[in-house]
This record gives structure tokens, sequence and C-alpha cells, in this order.
């Protein structure tokens, strides 16, 4: 029986994706759970498994192409299958950049077949720029600021992406004093995300300098004593978890114009990648011990870098934190990421000079810079706040008692 192959919905921010690569051709076997696709969504590239055992007979679309959730991607079923669908379409299979999915008729026996068009050479000449062009090379046009009636078609019918690519490589070169570099997916996200916030999150900052001496201690005898791997991060996590039992704004959520207070502490954590930005988040981390939270932390950060994040590892956070103190910053302000209440901005480990006593001495100090969303939290609850919480790292053992 024939099966349908449908792209699964990402999640609440996400309805549509662009098929990256399939792992399967027409014709292959494949059985349930093998990886047919990946899919990148604005927040990571996601694997499409098979739910079901048989031989791949079509593919609905190509490599590029953006998909909603719901849509067939692609059709499996057994060899008596082949048989009839191929007789049910009346074509041979074409590249996916060729198929465009046209209708679905009754059901005729056991399946329904599904129509497949695409355009016929014209028998007499076409003038420029009165092609037809395939979705996916439109898409491709306008991220390269490219003029569709500029070009013609190889084919002589229709304007295909290296149709595009091909117009791009011959017309872009030194004489210009720039390229259109195509912005991805997750590229996109972050920047409407941001214009988001920007536009419609009353923010303030306020921003702490913390000594940073006793975390120093305690992330050395972490590691040494108990041969765990210890991250700044991981310390501020602990004691933004704490902090949270008296000042529980820290897990509200400003969403559909209603302030949300959750009843666990979720902190995402931003982790640079080559593509861009991505927030996983460590959820309940008021339940976690430090050694729980390292732990959670490392498995998401390596996730985020092999582009292997779940939708349900990300997006559900009340408070991020942002750490650009290994790349020699000492101080920055963040973008409140909504509908999160705040994110605290953290910079490097600093020498500075302090007067104690009769003299100065030298201490490491470190600026958290938090930002927040006025409509969740005011000036003077912030300010106690981050108080709270350079008491906890100045002093972690209070973390613990």
């Amino acid at each position: 029986m024939i099966k349908e192959i449908r792209m699964p919905n990402a999640g609440q921010t996400t309805d549509t994706a662009v098929i990256c690569q399939w792992k399967v051709k027409i014709g292959d076997n494949v059985k349930r759970g093998d990886i047919l696709l990946e899919a990148e969504t604005d927040k990571a590239v996601l694997p499409v498994e098979s739910f079901a055992t048989g031989i791949v007979i079509d593919i609905l679309a190509g490599e590029g192409d953006t998909v909603e959730g719901g849509d067939i991607v692609c059709v499996i079923g057994d060899a008596k299958d082949q048989d009839a669908y191929t007789k049910s379409n009346n074509t041979e299979a074409v590249p996916p950049e060729q198929q465009e999915v046209m209708d679905s008729s009754e059901p005729d026996g056991d399946f329904i077949p599904i129509m497949k068009t695409h355009p016929e050479a014209p028998t007499v000449e076409v003038a420029r720029g009165q092609y037809p062009a395939m979705p996916n090379s439109k898409r491709m046009a306008k991220e390269l600021g490219v003029d569709l009636q500029m070009i013609t078609p190889s084919n002589g019918a229709y304007i295909t992406r290296h149709d595009v690519i091909s117009y791009t490589d011959s017309h872009v070169g030194p004489a210009n004093d720039y390229e259109v570099m195509p912005m991805s997916r997750m590229r996109k996200a972050i920047a409407r995300r941001m214009v988001e916030s920007v536009s419609t999150v009353p923010t303030f900052q306020v921003t702490v300098s913390v000594d940073m001496l006793q975390a120093i201690n305690l992330k050395k005898q972490m590691e040494e004593l108990k041969n765990v791997k210890i991250s700044y991060n991981d310390i501020i996590i602990k004691a933004l978890s704490v902090v949270a039992k008296e000042y529980s704004l820290i897990n509200a959520r400003y969403e559909q114009e209603e302030l949300r207070m959750y009843s666990h502490t979720n902190i995402g954590l931003a982790v640079a990648i080559d593509e861009g930005l991505v927030v996983p988040v460590i959820e309940h981390a008021d339940m976690l011990s430090l050694f729980e939270i390292a732990k959670a932390s490392r498995a998401l950060i390596e996730k985020a870098r092999k582009g292997t994040l779940t939708t349900d590892e990300m997006g559900c956070g009340s408070i991020s934190i942002s750490n650009l103190g290994m790349f020699g910053v000492d101080h920055f302000t963040a973008i409140v990421n909504p509908p999160e209440s705040a994110i605290l901005a953290v910079g490097g480990i600093v020498t500075k000079p302090v007067w104690e006593g009769d003299g100065w001495k030298p201490v490491e100090m470190m600026k958290i810079t938090g930002s927040f969303d006025h409509r969740i939290i005011d000036g003077a609850y912030a300010a106690r706040l981050l108080d709270a919480l350079r008491t906890l790292i100045e002093h972690p053992l209070m973390m613990f008692v």
C-alpha cells in the first residue's frame, strides 16, 4: 500500500522548512526509522525519518525547496504499488525541481494518485522576460538580487535554480564592489526576531561587577577533586536557579499579551555556530545539581554545534545567558529574546586594582549586564536580582545550603 511521507511540523514558531539534502533516491529500499532527508528550519537542521518500509516510489520536493508542515514530500510502497503509481500518473519520473504537485483524485484501489505536471517546451520562441520560473529559482533570484527577466532558461521552457546560478556566476565578477550573500533560514530568523525584540520589547539594562575569586576556586576544586569539567556559565546558571526562588519573575514570559509565570526555571544558553546563533535551554535548572547542569549544558552545546538540536530543546526558556568573555570582551549588552523576561550578557574575567585596607590589591572581576523586559521586570527589582546573583557567585557555597 502506498505510504505518503509528510513533512512533520517542527514546532509552534516554525511552520516551514527548506529541504537541505535527500538521503535516498527513487528506487531505494528503506525501512522504518531510516533517515530520508534533512530539512532546515529557522532554528536547526532536522532529520526526517521514514515511518514505513518499502521502495521509494517518488520524491515530490527537491533540495532547496521550501515545504510546509503536512506537505507530502515522498511516496513509499512496494513493487506492485510502483507500477500502479506510474500508470496512474501517466508520466515518467522527472527531477524534483521539475515536479509540481497539482491535484489529488478520489481513491482508486489502495492509494490516491498524485498528479504531476511540468512545463513543455514552447512551440514558438518566447520573448526574454516571459519565461516561467520554478518556485525555488524565484526564491534564489530574490535572495541574490537577480532580475528573472534577464535570464533565458537553458531548457528553453522555464527557469531553474541552475539557470539563476549560471547567470549570477557570469554577471557577478571583479567589476562589482560586493557580492550578495544568500541569507540562510537561521540568519533570516535571527534578523526577524531581533527586529521584533527592539521594536516591541521595552528594554533597560543593569550592570554589576562580580569578584570571581571564589567562583574560580570552586571551578578548580570541582575539576581537580571531582574530575568534572565545570564552566563559569554552569556556575551562573546554578546561581540563577537559586536566585529564582526569591525573584520568581526570572521564570516569567510575556506571551500573547499575558504575563505567564512558569513553575520551574528554564535557562537558555546562547551558542555561536557557523550559521548564526542558537539558544538551547536547560529545563528545570532549579531541580538540578551543579554537576547535572554542567552535563546538560555540555550535551546541548555539542548538539548545537552538530546541528542536531530538536525544537523541544529550544524556545522554552524564560531567561538566557550570552557569554562573550572567551573572546576577550569585557562588557556588552544583549538583546532580549522574546518572549523571555531577560538576558544576561557575561563579559570576561579581568584583573582590576581594588583598594582594600592600606593599599591596592589585584582582584579578578567580571561584569554581568542584564537586559530586562520592562513589561515584566522593573528597575529596582532588576537591581536587587542582580545584587543577589552577585552575592551567590562571590560566595558560591551559599548555593548549596
